[in-house]
C-alpha cells in the first residue's frame, strides 16, 4: 500500500473513531442529565446549564495538567519559557535590523563585514572620502576600528588610507578617512596668553582640528618611538609652550646632535654632556627647587612658574647596570616629590623596550605618547591596555610626527604641532629682553661681547676695562670675577674647562650666565 493511501485510511479511521466516541460522549451526557434532573428536582434548562458549566471546567482542568506534564517531561519551566520567548523576539527584531539597507557604499561594505551599525553618514573633508560611522549600542567604536584591514582589503588599498578619529566624549562615533592621511594641517593656535593650568594645544586630527590636553601640570610623560618618528619635535614644542607661557625649563639632551641647544639661554639648567653626572645633578637640581617651593608655600607666597623638565634619550643613562640602577631611582623619587611643586618630567626614548622602559619608567610617566613603532608589541609596551585596533605600529609613515596619546582624555590618534627653531630663538630673546640686568651683569655680557667662552684671565681683562678692580693673583683673581658675576646674576655658574685639547683653559659659559639671568 502506497504512503498517501495509508494516510487517508488512517484518516478515515480516525474520522470514525471520533464519530463513535462522540455518540458515545452525547449517551453519557444524556444520562448524567436526567440522573442530576430527578436527583436534584431542577428543570430541564437549569440542568443543562449546570452539566455544561462542569464539564466546560473539567476539561480546562484536564488540558492544564497535561500541558504542564508535557513541560515538564521536555525539562522546561514557565520561566524558562518566558526567556525562550524573549529571546525568540530580540532574534526576530535583530533579524529585522539586520535587514535595513544602508544606501551609501560604505554603510553597505561595513555591513558585508558584520559591524553592527546604527547609521553612516558622508561628511565633507578638505582632501578625502570622509564618513561618520555611528556603532549600534551596546557595542563601541572598536567593533569598525578594529577591521581596518579587512576595510582596506575590500577597498584595494593600503592600510594607511584608511584612519580613523575619534569623536570626543562619544564611545560609539567616529569619523572615517579614506584616503592620505593628515594632509590638512592648520594653522599654528594663537598662543598670546597661554595658561599651562588650563587645556594646552597638542596635535591636530585627520580634519586638522586642533586637539587639546588638560593641565599638563602635575604629570608625567613617557615619550617613545623609532628613530626620526617626530618625538623630539614634540618634545621642544612642548618647551615652547612652556617658554611663552611664563613656566621654566631644565633640558637633559642625551643625544650628541644637540636638538635643544636653541633653549639653553633661557633654561635653568641644561646638559648636553651624555654623562652620569649630569643627569643625576639635573634631578638633584629639580628635587632642590621642589624643596624650596614646599617652604615658599608653607610661608604661604603665591604659586611659583610651572616647570618642564625634558631627559630625552633615557637609554644614554642607563647602559652601565650600575648607574642605570642609580638614575631610575634618582628618577622615581624625583617623579614623587615635585608633581605638588608644579614640574612635569617628560622622558624619552627611541629604543621601546623593556630594559629601558622598566617598570619603574611605566609607573612613574602616566602620560604615554607612542609614535611609530616597528611591532605591536612595541606599541604595547608604551602604551599598555588599550582599545582593539590602537597600535602605534600602524600610525602612518607618510605623516612624520603622528603619535598615540593616552591621557585623562583618553587614548586619541592625532598629528604633533610643528615649531620652527627661529621661532624658539625669538621666544628665548623675548625672555631675556624682559629681564631688565643690573650694571654689573651689564658689564659682563658686554665683556663677552659675541664671544660664547671666556676664561678666567680673559673675562678679568676685559672687566678691567670697565672700571672693575681686579688683582692680577690668580686666586685672588678668581674671587674678584665671581663676586662681580654674583653681583649681577645672584650666583655664579661652575668654572668649566673649554678650548682645544692642546690648550684647555679654566672659564665660564656666557649660555649660562644668560641661564641665571633668565630665571631670575
Amino acid at each position: 500500500m502506497s504512503k498517501k493511501k495509508q494516510q487517508a485510511k488512517d484518516a478515515s479511521d480516525d474520522l470514525y473513531g471520533q464519530a463513535a466516541g462522540g455518540i458515545g460522549g452525547l449517551a453519557v451526557v444524556f444520562g448524567i442529565l436526567a440522573a442530576i434532573k430527578d436527583k436534584l428536582g431542577l428543570s430541564w434548562p437549569a440542568t443543562v446549564l449546570l452539566t455544561a458549566g462542569t464539564l466546560v471546567a473539567l476539561g480546562y482542568a484536564a488540558w492544564k495538567l497535561s500541558a504542564t506534564v508535557k513541560r515538564v517531561l521536555a525539562g522546561e519551566t514557565p520561566s524558562g519559557r518566558s526567556h525562550q520567548v524573549k529571546q525568540e523576539t530580540q532574534a526576530a527584531a535583530q533579524e529585522g535590523a539586520e535587514t535595513v539597507v544602508f544606501s551609501t557604499p560604505m554603510g553597505q561594505l561595513l555591513q558585508r563585514l558584520k559591524v553592527p551599525l546604527e547609521s553612516v553618514e558622508t561628511i565633507p573633508h578638505p582632501t578625502g572620502e570622509g564618513h561618520m560611522v555611528r556603532v549600534a549600542a551596546p557595542h563601541t567604536t572598536a567593533a569598525v576600528i578594529r577591521l581596518r584591514e579587512e576595510i582596506a582589503s575590500e577597498l584595494d588599498m593600503t592600510q594607511e588610507a584608511v584612519n580613523f578619529a575619534a569623536v570626543e566624549g562619544s564611545i560609539r562615533n567616529v569619523r572615517m578617512l579614506i584616503g592620505a592621511p593628515y594632509t590638512h594641517i592648520p594653522e599654528l593656535p594663537e598662543l598670546t596668553g597661554l595658561d599651562l593650568d588650563a587645556d594646552i594645544p597638542l596635535g591636530y586630527d585627520l580634519w586638522g582640528n586642533i586637539l587639546t590636553m588638560p593641565s599638563p601640570i602635575g604629570k608625567h610623560f613617557l615619550v617613545a618611538g623609532e628613530t626620526e618618528g617626530g618625538k623630539t619635535s614634540f618634545l621642544k614644542f612642548l618647551a615652547y609652550l612652556f617658554l611663552v607661557a611664563g613656566g621654566r625649563l631644565v633640558i637633559v639632551d642625551g643625544k650628541p646632535d644637540g636638538d635643544y641647544s636653541d633653549f639653553r639661554e633661557a633654561c635653568d639648567y641644561y646638559d648636553n654632556s651624555l654623562t652620569h653626572k649630569g643627569v643625576m645633578g639635573a634631578l638633584d637640581y629639580v628635587r632642590e627647587v621642589a624643596e624650596r617651593r614646599g617652604r615658599s608655600k608653607r610661608d604661604g607666597n603665591s604659586r611659583p612658574e610651572p616647570m618642564l623638565v625634558i631627559i630625552d634619550e633615557i637609554l644614554t643613562f642607563k647602559e652601565d647596570p650600575v648607574e642605570g640602577r642609580e638614575f631610575e631611582s634618582a628618577l622615581k623619587l624625583t617623579a614623587s616629590q615635585v608633581r605638588s611643586a608644579r614640574i612635569l618630567v617628560a622622558c624619552a626614548t627611541q629604543h621601546p623596550r623593556d630594559d629601558v622602559i622598566s617598570t619603574v619608567i611605566k609607573n612613574n610617566l602616566t602620560v604615554q605618547v607612542a609614535f611609530k613603532v616597528m611591532s605591536h608589541a612595541a606599541s604595547r609596551m608604551i602604551l599598555g591596555t588599550v582599545p582593539d585596533g590602537v597600535n602605534a605600529e600602524l600610525l602612518p609613515a607618510s605623516a612624520r610626527g603622528t603619535f598615540i596619546i593616552k591621557d585623562p582624555r583618553g587614548v586619541r590618534e592625532m598629528r604633533g604641532l610643528f615649531i620652527a627653531d627661529d621661532m624658539i630663538r625669538q621666544a628665548v630673546k623675548v625672555r631675556l629682553d624682559a629681564v631688565e640686568p643690573n650694571e654689573h651683569a651689564k658689564a659682563v655680557l658686554a665683556a663677552y661681547g659675541n664671544a660664547e667662552f671666556l676664561s678666567t684671565e680673559e673675562l678679568a681683562n676685559a672687566l678691567r676695562d670697565y672700571g672693575y678692580d681686579i688683582p692680577d693673583g690668580a686666586q685672588s683673581m678668581g674671587v674678584a670675577v665671581r663676586d662681580v658675576i654674583v653681583e649681577g646674576f645672584g650666583a655664579a655658574p661652575p668654572v668649566v674647562q673649554a678650548g682645544p685639547a692642546s690648550a684647555r683653559r679654566k672659564g665660564r659659559r656666557k649660555a649660562e650666565l644668560l641661564a641665571l639671568l633668565a630665571r631670575s
